[in-house]
């Protein structure tokens, strides 16, 4: 697969709209849940040739699933829809139609590329919801007949056999906020690949969402096979080295029975107060799915690992470094009193 870094991409400029990004990143994150309860290998490329490319390995795929995510509003795909070609902008000619985008990947990447799928919210015409995902010629022989002859038309090259290489894939995720819905299933996976119940799951959540929408930024050049890999790729070893840390974050939850015990110096009030905040902390990080809140967590366990030994009791180092705590909170976003701020360096103290 090495004329994935060396064959143009179709499409390099633009930007994403942020709506169709984060559901093109949920639908692949949620492939990719898929993909990891299975034995075999995979990588995840985001925005590289096409929406979502899978590759039948990390180190030497020789095989790609090519799928296209397209949004609406309302109403079926038809043959119409799918194989409609529009006036190029300022120019005499025409755009391609989807699926002739979609099937130019087959004809940069020959053989290696054994699926072209089409993903949508929306049902297809000619094909039975029931039965999706699906390949095209499953579907209604008249409609897919004619999809296959405007194709030809589209591109004299295009064999007939070849209709068996599109796919149709319709997912539940919702238009509006497919983030939530994609919570759900990963809470699930979670349950499955740990068996923990409750699991911490924002951070995992948050975690593999941003790797989806970092990969899916565009880049000014990819020129080996390590660079698409370091910069568009997700893989199986990264999503398990994220499960390794959600397991080792739940093993390693500090009690506060433990630690109020050390905090001589507080009064029983304050006590109270940071032990209430504490269960507060501890519900934010098992559930509350925010990238400034996991960044914030993320720079509080920086600050806690750079405290020195000088001697100070533990209620002494959390009133040192309140004022720190604060002007994280405040970078992140973070609006809490002080009790919080102070349970939530404790608790990251005694992780």
């Amino acid at each position: 697969m090495d004329d994935l870094v060396a064959v143009p991409q179709r499409e390099k400029g633009g930007s994403i709209a942020l709506e169709r990004l984060d559901y093109q990143a949920s639908w692949a994150v949620s492939l990719v849940l898929l993909l990891h309860e299975k034995p075999e290998d995979y990588a995840v490329a985001f925005e590289f040739h096409d929406d979502i490319v899978v590759l039948n390995g990390s180190s030497q795929p020789t095989k790609a699933r090519f799928y296209q995510v397209k949004t609406r509003e309302s109403g079926h795909w038809t043959v119409s829809r799918l194989t409609q070609r529009y006036q190029r902008r300022g120019g005499s000619d025409k755009v391609p139609s989807i699926v002739a985008r979609m099937y130019d990947n087959r004809i940069k990447f020959g053989c290696a590329a054994e699926v072209l799928g089409f993903v949508s919210n929306q049902p297809c015409e000619f094909i039975e919801q029931s039965n999706c995902p699906c390949a095209f010629d499953e579907g209604d022989s008249v409609k897919t007949e004619a999809l296959r002859k405007a194709l030809a038309a589209e591109v004299p090259t295009f064999p007939a056999s070849h209709i068996n290489l599109f796919e149709y894939h319709l997912t539940d995720l919702p238009l509006s906020r497919p983030g939530t819905m994609l919570r759900g299933l990963i809470i699930q996976f979670l349950e499955r690949e740990l068996g923990i119940l409750d699991c911490p799951s924002s951070a995992f959540v948050v975690v593999v969402l941003e790797h989806a929408r970092e990969r899916s930024k565009h880049m000014g050049s990819v020129t080996n096979f390590q660079d698409l890999m370091r910069a568009k790729v997700l893989t199986r070893a990264q999503v398990q080295q994220m499960l390794d840390e959600t397991k080792r974050r739940h093993q390693s939850r500090p009690k506060w029975s433990a630690v109020s015990v050390d905090l001589t110096g507080l009064s029983p009030i304050q006590k109270r107060d940071i032990g209430r905040a504490w269960a507060s902390y501890e519900v934010d990080k098992l559930s509350r799915a925010s990238l400034a809140f996991e960044r914030f967590c993320t720079k509080l366990r920086d600050l806690v690992n750079s405290v020195e030994d000088d001697g100070q009791t533990l209620a002494e180092i959390v009133r040192s470094k309140l004022g720190r705590v604060r002007a994280l909170a405040q970078q992140f976003g973070t609006s809490q009193d002080d009790a919080y701020l102070s349970a939530a360096f404790l608790y990251e103290f005694s992780s």
